[in-house]
C-alpha cells in the first residue's frame, strides 16, 4: 500500500474513532470537525518527525567530520594534558611509520 493511500486510511480511521467517542455526548462533534482535527493530527505528527533543516525549501549540505578515529586519540581520551600526549604519540608514530 502505498505511503499517500496509508496515511488517508490513518486519517479516516482517526476522524471515525474520534467522530464515535462523541456521539452519545450532550453536543457531538460533527464527522467534518472529527476530519480537521484527525489531519491537524498527522500534519503536527509529521512535523515533529522531520527535522528543522531538512524541510527548508533550499538544498542544504551537512559536513560531516572524519568517520575514522585514530587509536592514539581513543587511548588519550579523557586523561590529564591528552592533547599535548597525543600530539606526541601521532608524530612519533608519523616518524616511525606504523
Amino acid at each position: 500500500m502505498k505511503t499517500t493511500t496509508q496515511t488517508r486510511r490513518d486519517v479516516m480511521n482517526l476522524a471515525w474513532a474520534l467522530f464515535r467517542a462523541e456521539v452519545n455526548r450532550p453536543s457531538p462533534r460533527t464527522f467534518a470537525d472529527a476530519l480537521a482535527g484527525a489531519w491537524r493530527f498527522f500534519k503536527r505528527q509529521a512535523e515533529r518527525i522531520a527535522p528543522k533543516w531538512a524541510t527548508g525549501s533550499q538544498p542544504r549540505h551537512v559536513r560531516l567530520g572524519s568517520m575514522i578515529r585514530s587509536p592514539i586519540a581513543r587511548t588519550f581520551t579523557g586523561q590529564a594534558y591528552a592533547g599535548v600526549r597525543a600530539a606526541a604519540a601521532g608524530y612519533a608514530t608519523s616518524r616511525i611509520g606504523a
